[in-house]
């Protein structure tokens, strides 16, 4: 059996953590190591990793300066063949590692492999799976089924992505080296950094594969670091525009629209953002910027709903 470093980074996830660690003891495929990165904590995490009887968990912790920071500073320290990551407030199916190691290790030319997952909202009370929620976003891919649930991407991977970011990098389990080849997570980003890798390993057509199978459960709350903010927001368009820039340099320029719908539905979520907050100037600001990737009703409608809240 090969190695698979487990990469877990968390922030005052105290409460669940054991949860997310317990996932990983419990795997089925045993021959793998959990680098837990604490990004700053201010809670019991310590004593929760502490409480852990496995020497094959190892904990590193130092000030917070986001995930993207804490997950490539836990690469770093990887031993393994393969990554994988987990987020500390979700948990793996047991067979989870099982099944993703013996379809890489039977087939070669995947660099990196997903799976479908239950996404459980916990602030609207709603479960869902991510294949089902982004079927649309699915369909732009051009695919080659290999086994009874497993599909090799051959095209579209772009496209697809810019529709719907469908890819949890809980699920993701990827061939260490291409983190090697093509760079880690970018350290810029506080949110959007997975969608910006993703992107920028399609402009390098490395081989994406995926498991139709839920093999997570992700649990979304309050706290969530996906959640509402005018730093998310900010976040959400630099990554978009790293994206854009990446495709400039690699001389496909004419990907850059498919990121069009992204940018404006960004802007559309923040005039509801300033809308809310009872900010006109910005909220307007943000009705002009979403025209500039095409006019739709919706943005006129969310300005409107806006300036009758005020």
């Amino acid at each position: 059996m090969c190695l698979v470093s487990v990469i877990l980074p968390t922030y005052n996830r105290a409460e669940f953590l054991i949860k997310s660690i317990n996932s990983v003891i419990n795997q089925i495929y045993p021959d793998w190591e959990l680098i837990i990165w604490d990004d700053g904590s201010t809670d019991n995490s310590a004593e929760v990793v502490a409480s852990f009887n496995d020497l094959r968990i190892q904990y590193f912790r130092d000030q917070n300066y986001g995930a993207a920071f804490a997950r490539n500073r836990a690469i770093e320290k990887a031993r393994g063949k393969y990554l994988a990551f987990l987020d500390s407030d979700d948990e793996w199916a047991e067979e989870k590692l099982a099944i993703q190691v013996e379809t890489l290790e039977s087939h070669e030319q995947i660099d990196l492999l997903f799976g479908d997952f239950v996404n459980i909202n916990n602030t609207q009370d709603k479960r869902s799976t991510s294949f089902e929620e982004n079927s649309r976003a699915l369909e732009f891919l051009t695919t080659e089924q290999i086994d009874s649930n497993l599909f090799i991407i051959n095209d579209g991977i772009l496209k697809s992505l810019a529709a719907e970011n469908y890819i949890a990098t809980d699920s993701v389990i990827v061939k260490r080296e291409i983190f090697e080849k093509f760079g880690f997570f970018n350290e810029e980003l506080r949110n959007s950094e997975d969608f910006e890798l993703w992107w920028r390993l399609g402009l390098e057509e490395i081989c994406f594969a995926y498991i139709d199978q839920i093999l997570l459960t992700r649990y979304k709350s309050v706290e969530s670091l996906s959640s509402h903010s005018q730093a998310a927001y900010e976040n959400q368009v630099r990554a978009l525009d790293l994206c854009a820039d990446a495709a400039k340099i690699s001389g496909r320029g004419e990907l850059i629209a498919y990121l069009k719908p992204q940018y404006r539905n960004t802007w559309q979520h923040r005039i509801v953002f300033h809308g809310s907050s009872g900010d006109i100037n910005a909220m307007v600001n943000a009705f002009v910027q979403s025209l500039k990737y095409g006019f739709r009703l919706g943005s006129v409608r969310l300005l409107l709903e806006g300036l009758l809240k005020k």
